[in-house]
């Protein structure tokens, strides 16, 4: 099972990827606000923000797609613009139950156990 607050088959908390998202693609619109930035990242956190960004990048065309008309039109490999469209939308938590539950989706990856009534096959001896 997937710890709540996790992204799926990452070792990555979803509320710290969208921290980092929002610094890189929406920033707020004050740079006073200097408590709301995110903690620095270790080295292997930054590869596992960087290896995130990069897989949500190859997903924007299926994510579109499940997400309908609540997403603009966008130029390929705009990361920015989809990341502002998704933020418009609601929380990250909020849109990631909403691919599971709706499209067997999630944000970096289609994963047998978002299949409907999934269970693990025993491993032949």
């Amino acid at each position: 099972m997937i710890p709540r607050g996790m992204l799926p088959y990452r070792s990555l908390p979803v509320e710290r990827f969208e921290a980092y998202m929002d610094q890189l693609h929406d920033p707020p619109p004050s740079s006073a606000d200097e408590d709301l930035k995110p903690p620095p990242a270790s080295e292997v956190e930054r590869g596992c923000l960087r290896r995130a960004e990069q897989r949500l990048l190859q997903r924007i065309p299926i994510l579109l797609g499940s997400l309908g008309q609540r997403m603009p039109l966008l130029a390929q490999g705009d990361i920015g613009g989809f990341w502002r469209a998704l933020r418009k939308t609601g929380r990250l938590v909020i849109t990631l139950v909403h691919l599971a539950a709706n499209f067997n989706h999630s944000l970096l990856g289609d994963y047998r156990s978002h299949l409907p009534n999934y269970q693990r096959k025993e491993a032949p001896a």
